[in-house]
């Protein structure tokens, strides 16, 4: 079976890995071209548990470059789903068929306007990942069951012949005759912790042992299942601790949920699609989620701060931008040596590769230069600064005898040639 996995991030180069090792023809879609070319290069480095390992599969950055497949499996974030259908149709011959494993509420309905309902199946995995850097996933596969299904609950061929695949790569999987029912009980675990980390930054270690933090996220699972059982879905998870307990069963101690791994790269979280739609479907039958809603508000005001509309921070420096010329030996080193989180910058296709350090150091991927005098160039690329008072700091500034740079009016050059880029509190 041919299958595109459209939206190959962590979660998916995860499960396309695995797919393809099990013997599958596999194409992983991404918009991360940085994650596309390693792949290309290197294959995916797949670290699950203690083991490592190269898997080697195709990976496209385009639609087009795919054609049509048997099997398109849906793991963009929730609120990219309508664009990246928009943007997938090279991918659906006559007979392709979708499935989401999307966390949240609502996909297979998106899905059925774009695609016809007939060809869409859903289900939930417990698959895990965690993006290390482009090419390179934390994955944790080993004992995680993936449910899928027909939207009707009929056990039809085609539902056996996906399961069949997922089967040969040696994940455990089970058809569900009441998808409905699976979507909630995924939601569930999404509800006990996503939110929790991400608000905290905590990865499942330190969560797991914080007894505080699991009342909380029981509580937002209990509240959550009594909307579910109010609106007639059928449940396998009885007990609001056994979400929380299925959450981190089977994962690192440094696995980071997708929701946190979204606030490390500054994006939008799926936040609206768990716990908010658990507030939102509560409103529709008249029960209140009061936890889930100040799970979610206080996700959102960090998404909020993370595009600095929010608090005011001092005057000072904001991080400090550093060229190098072997990034990777760079995150390998401050990662594997140093014990230090990296997390990849997003950016366009051109713009080098780019990370950050805890405590504000970023790494710029610059080729070697030439010559003993290139080498003796300043490594420093630019360093941000906080000021109170952009409008009038600038201002000031054109009485000095700094250079405005290209990237902005907010950046300037001094006579020594240090860049600086200049936020306002």
């Amino acid at each position: 079976m041919k299958i595109c996995i459209l939206g190959a991030g962590a979660l998916g180069s995860a499960l396309g890995a695995s797919l393809a090792e099990g013997g599958s023809e596999v194409v992983l879609l991404s918009r991360n071209a940085a994650h596309v070319e390693a792949i290309r290069a290197g294959g995916l480095r797949l670290r699950d548990q203690d083991d490592e390992r190269r898997v080697r599969l195709r990976a496209e950055t385009e639609a087009a470059a795919v054609g049509p497949v048997d099997l398109v499996v849906v793991l963009v974030k929730s609120f990219q789903t309508r664009e990246a259908l928009a943007q997938a149709g090279p991918l659906f011959g006559p007979g392709t068929l979708a499935l989401s494993l999307q966390n949240g509420l609502g996909h297979e309905d998106i899905l059925a306007e774009s695609i016809g309902r007939e060809r869409v199946l859903a289900g939930k995995t417990y698959v895990g990942g965690t993006l290390l850097g482009p090419g390179h996933v934390l994955a944790g596969v080993r004992g995680k069951e993936t449910l899928l299904g027909e939207l009707d609950g009929a056990r039809t061929g085609r539902a056996l012949a996906i399961a069949r695949e997922f089967e040969r790569a040696g994940l455990p999987v089970r058809l569900s005759d009441n998808i409905l029912g699976t979507i909630w009980d995924k939601l569930l675990i999404n509800v006990a912790t996503g939110a929790l980390t991400a608000i905290t930054r905590m990865p499942y270690g330190p969560l797991f042992q914080c007894a505080p933090l699991e009342a909380v996220g029981v509580a937002a699972v209990r509240e959550a299942m009594e909307i579910a059982h109010a609106a007639g879905v059928r449940l396998s998870i009885a007990d609001p601790l056994e979400a929380w307990r299925r959450a981190g069963a089977g994962l690192p101690a440094d696995f980071r949920t997708s929701m946190l791994q979204s606030l490390d790269r500054g994006s939008a979280t799926e936040i609206d699609y768990i716990n908010g739609a658990v507030v939102e479907r509560g409103l529709r039958l008249g029960i209140a989620a009061p936890v889930n809603a100040t799970l979610a508000a206080c996700v959102k005001g960090i998404e909020a701060m993370a595009g600095r509309t929010a608090l005011a921070r001092p005057p000072g420096i904001d991080h400090a931008a550093v060229r190098v010329e072997d990034i990777g030996w760079h995150v390998r080193f401050f990662e594997e040596v140093l014990g230090m989180p990296v997390r990849e910058i997003d950016g366009p296709p051109e713009a080098p590769r780019q990370v950050w350090l805890e405590g504000g150091v970023q790494l710029i991927a610059a080729p070697a230069a030439a010559g003993d005098a290139g080498r003796a160039q300043s490594r420093i690329a630019h360093v941000a600064l906080r000021v109170r008072g952009l409008e009038a700091a600038l201002a000031r500034a054109a009485g000095w005898p700094v250079t405005v740079l290209p990237q902005g009016p907010n950046w300037l050059r001094t006579p020594d040639g240090v860049a600086l880029e200049l936020f306002d509190c």
